[in-house]
């Protein structure tokens, strides 16, 4: 169905491979039209609760694609930057979760994209960074708006605007990944977080999602509007009924 991603659905569990290991996964424009349609069929898969991006061959994502660069004005540079830009939103604004497995080198819109996910687990072999301004751009992809605040400012800072490379065992000192494991480990680590995660409350898991993605701009009263919403449709839902009736029977034996 697709040339340049292979999609996977195991259960409630669907994993998305960038499939151009010859470009080190470098997102060409058929690439992002073809993530642009799997997130759309994911989204309407009501079966599936986590969705797991990688990467194939020794890159998790490489960045844009150069050889596509170069000739764009700017009119039709931000003609581009509008048309892959949703691909960003759409994991931000989905209720599945999204776990980012880095098996190797996150570059660019590829850092973007491990960083618009939930969570990030990462071989201790990838390497990351955020070389835009080595070719005279501005990191992209909602970068400057994630990394802060996984990161920090003054360590985004540091990290955009020298566009220096740096190691896994970096990027986990910095706090920008959940878990570091082994290559050969992996996968099973995914496999293990996202099992975790489908045990959760899916409402409950999706709602939590939305408010995190907007806390630091919603300021305390709009925050608390929100998660009046959230749990109003949380103590309504068979999940939390079901998780209260299981606690009650265990305390009366």
């Amino acid at each position: 169905m697709y040339e340049t991603i292979l999609v996977e659905k195991k259960g409630s569990v669907a994993t998305l491979t960038l499939n151009r290991p010859q470009a080190m996964n470098a997102m060409d424009l058929v690439l992002r039209e073809e993530m642009r349609l799997a997130f759309i069929d994911l989204e309407r898969d009501n079966d599936v609760r986590v969705v797991v991006l990688t990467g194939s061959g020794k890159a998790f994502c490489a960045g844009g694609d150069l050889s596509t660069m170069g000739t764009w004005t700017p009119n039709s540079g931000r003609t581009r930057m509008r048309n892959v830009h949703h691909l960003y939103k759409a994991i931000s604004n989905s209720d599945k979760v999204f776990i980012a497995a880095i098996n190797g080198h996150a570059a660019g819109s590829g850092l973007s994209l491990a960083c618009a996910c939930d969570f990030r687990i990462a071989a201790n072999t990838a390497k990351f960074g955020a070389p835009f301004i080595n070719v005279g751009l501005t990191p992209d992809c909602g970068l400057l708006y994630t990394l802060p605040r996984l990161i920090g400012l003054a360590r985004t800072k540091e990290m955009t605007m020298l566009g220096q490379t740096f190691t896994a065992d970096k990027a986990m000192e910095l706090g920008l990944l959940t878990q570091l494991v082994e290559p050969d480990g992996l996968w099973q680590a995914v496999e293990d977080l996202a099992d975790e995660l489908c045990k959760r409350s899916y409402i409950a898991l999706a709602l939590n999602k939305s408010i995190l993605n907007r806390t630091f701009e919603l300021g305390l009263d709009g925050l608390m509007d929100y998660e009046a919403y959230a749990q109003d449709v949380c103590f309504a839902s068979d999940a939390h009924k079901e998780a209260i009736a299981a606690i009650m029977a265990k305390q009366k034996k």
